[in-house]
């Protein structure tokens, strides 16, 4: 999989500062310095620039070039790293529910820990609030990163339904996936379809995430808003290419390539 030096090099990325040893706590620290280092975007798809899957494609792009992912990307980045420090880790394909009485296809890269017999969810390539920390996969058994609740509940159709509730709203459903084990290539037909489909939200405007310990730091489009909490506490207009640009340097520490259009 990835080489010592690869994942010196993915520790320095992520800020990582636990050791190599399979453990709950380093697995925790490893989503956490994903999703606070390395962020949702989607500047490829909409300057039409070829996806790769490829372990070592998604290296250089995001380890060595400074960039970030969608879920496909970013998720397969973190479960080559997984695998090459020996954790026991399954790939399943999810659904997402945020359409009410909408099936959706699937279109989510699902990753599964197994540590000291329990079972993991762990997710770093949503753009919208997200846990922060491994979900143990526990029908009904509440859990919290700091800002959310989380629980699974079981569906005859979806499978397990991950449930959250933000501060002063109510459970929502997030996305649901049932347990067929997929190899690399089973994403490849989804999200070559997320990248050039006409109908696809992924191609046609920037959507941008980072996350801190409370908080998440969302683009789309021209809107750049900051949620504290779950609860949107900043919002602004993105007037200008240049002022993209350098929010994209300074806030998601993303190293815009030379030429891409942003707005």
């Amino acid at each position: 999989m990835y080489s010592k030096e690869q994942i010196k090099r993915y520790f320095q990325r992520i800020k990582y500062t636990g050791t190599a040893e399979k453990s709950l706590e380093n697995l925790t620290l490893l989503q956490k310095g994903h999703l606070y280092n390395i962020p949702y975007e989607t500047l490829d798809q909409m300057n039409g620039v070829p996806l790769s899957l490829d372990k070592q494609d998604l290296f250089n792009k995001i380890i060595l070039g400074n960039r970030g992912g969608y879920c496909f990307e970013t998720q397969g980045l973190l479960y080559y790293l997984l695998k090459s420090l020996g954790y026991d880790v399954v790939q399943y394909a999810g659904r997402f529910m945020n359409e009410p009485n909408v099936i959706q296809m699937r279109r989510h890269r699902i990753l599964i820990v197994t540590l000291d017999g329990k079972r993991y969810l762990c997710d770093v390539g949503m753009r919208a609030e997200t846990s922060r920390i491994p979900l143990e996969l526990t029908e009904g058994l509440v859990q919290t990163d700091g800002v959310g609740q989380y629980r699974f509940e079981w569906d005859d159709f979806y499978g397990h339904v991950l449930y959250q509730k933000l501060p002063d709203k109510e459970w929502k459903p997030l996305y649901a996936f049932t347990e067929e084990v997929q190899i690399d290539d089973d994403f490849v037909m989804p999200s070559f379809y997320c990248e050039k489909h006409p109908d696809s939200p992924f191609n046609k405007i920037m959507k941008i995430a980072i996350y801190t310990d409370d908080s998440n730091l969302n683009i789309v489009d021209n809107e750049y808003k900051v949620y504290k909490m779950g609860k949107c506490v900043e919002e602004s207009i993105i007037e200008s290419q240049d002022e993209a640009r350098k929010m994209l340097d300074e806030k998601f520490g993303i190293t815009v390539p030379e030429g891409y259009r942003l707005l």
